[in-house]
């Protein structure tokens, strides 16, 4: 498991001072790009000229509204592994309660023809490493 606390802006909340739902998916990418860091990679896989990583399927349940300077808690997990792509499951908490959980599908792909290809080594190995955690 990887965590980071996102503190809620007030530009990513609607009229109602309610985060806007889209914002949520923001949130889960600065996690994952995050969680990425942390592997400390020698390839940056969001800047390949080798690879594309994008999301294929996403899905999202809201439970409870998150609002307008709540201090979020985004946790991810690597939750299953094939060999051209991996899925990632989000848990978001205010206060300890759970307030939103998230599910992406990534896919890798080749940069010069957007085909399919084996995950990179270097990046399995890290996924596999931290799978379920």
């Amino acid at each position: 498991m990887f965590s980071i606390t996102h503190k809620i802006n007030f530009q990513q909340t609607d009229r109602g001072g309610i985060l806007f739902y889209a914002e949520l998916f923001n949130i889960a990418h600065i996690t994952y790009e995050r969680l990425f860091d942390s592997f400390e990679l020698k390839e940056n896989y969001f800047d390949s000229p080798n690879y594309a990583i994008p999301i294929i399927h996403t899905e999202a349940d809201y439970f409870t509204p998150i609002n307008f300077r709540d201090e979020v808690e985004c946790s991810v997990y690597i939750e299953n592994i094939k060999t051209t792509s991996f899925e990632l499951f989000y848990i978001f908490k205010v206060n300890n309660e759970l307030v939103a959980k998230m599910q992406t599908i990534h896919v890798v792909v080749n940069q010069s023809n957007f085909e399919k290809a084996e995950i990179p080594k270097d990046l399995l190995y890290k996924l596999k490493k931290n799978l379920g955690k």
